[in-house]
């Protein structure tokens, strides 16, 4: 609760829940629940709800006087202690998708994190397994694609591309396709977790073709080494065929349906995070946000 009791007092420091929200790199809805959560405990409203403008209420004047100078003391023993912990050797552990940290994007980007924060340990697991943090030891998760909804707070990064190819083999053995009924009669590639593929057709409307797979794999590597040898056609992140690509082992189809975008998420727990765990949550959305992936 004392956490919360410290956001209350920042958040009466700004003229609108979204200007605090910004300010205090905290999402909005995160914010208003937990101000909502100290006003439940209370039984008191805090602040008037009006559009605009960030008000206290009477009770509200009352509680942030009261509670000021004592979490002002806090932050100052705090702040003594500060310099002791900095030198304290902390471990986040991370989950991410396999393919995704093998990347070309991705290589690179933790040891660049971990020689900037020496003394911040990187304990890593690979899995496209969503696993309810919550649930589970770990301080982090990437997760590419729609969330289910949860209490866990999400941070969208990036957008990833999504492409349809084949092998030019494939077109010469049953043709080019040039529409989803052509598409289907044709051997298809699934990779995992990317069961349903999902495109934008030229009126703009969102269209869900689900394959009927003859190979899966959850390796996309894999999955682009099949459709290269004919066995079908592949639906995945278009970062791993771009050699293919020009080496015109594979060739893309269908290119008037435009393949859906993926949203590639940051995702912990909605609690007080250690600074070290704040830290790479930071670094990454900075080393990611700027590529095209």
């Amino acid at each position: 609760m004392l956490d919360i009791v410290a956001l209350f007092i920042k958040t009466n420091q700004y003229k609108t829940f979204h200007e605090a929200s910004v300010k205090l790199n905290i999402p909005l809805p995160t914010l208003l629940r937990r101000i909502k959560k100290l006003e439940d405990n209370l039984s008191l409203a805090l602040f008037y709800r009006e559009k605009g403008c960030l008000r206290l209420t009477e009770p509200g004047k009352s509680f942030y006087s009261h509670c000021f100078i004592h979490v002002e003391h806090l932050q100052s023993i705090l702040c003594d202690f500060k310099d002791v912990s900095e030198d304290k050797v902390g471990i986040i552990k991370l989950i991410a998708p396999q393919n995704f940290i093998k990347s070309v994007y991705f290589t690179g980007v933790i040891n660049q994190f971990t020689t900037l924060y020496p003394n911040i340990k990187i304990h890593m697991m690979l899995s496209d397994e969503r696993l309810d943090l919550k649930k589970t030891e770990f301080d982090l998760a990437i997760r590419i694609g729609q969330l289910e909804s949860s209490q866990n707070i999400c941070k969208v990064i990036n957008q990833m591309n999504f492409v349809l190819a084949c092998s030019p083999n494939l077109i010469e053995k049953y043709g080019l396709p040039t529409n989803f009924e052509d598409l289907a009669k044709l051997p298809h590639i699934s990779c995992s977790p990317f069961e349903n593929w999902s495109f934008i057709a030229t009126n703009s409307e969102k269209v869900i073709f689900k394959p009927q797979a003859d190979f899966v794999s959850n390796d996309i590597e894999m999955c682009a080494l099949s459709a290269i040898e004919g066995r079908g056609v592949y639906y995945g992140p278009t970062y791993c065929l771009l050699p293919h690509f020009k080496d015109n082992s594979l060739v893309k189809i269908l290119e008037h349906f435009e393949p859906i975008k993926r949203d590639v998420n940051l995702i912990w727990p909605d609690k007080l995070i250690p600074k070290s765990t704040r830290y790479l949550i930071d670094f990454l959305g900075l080393s990611l946000s700027g590529i095209e992936i």
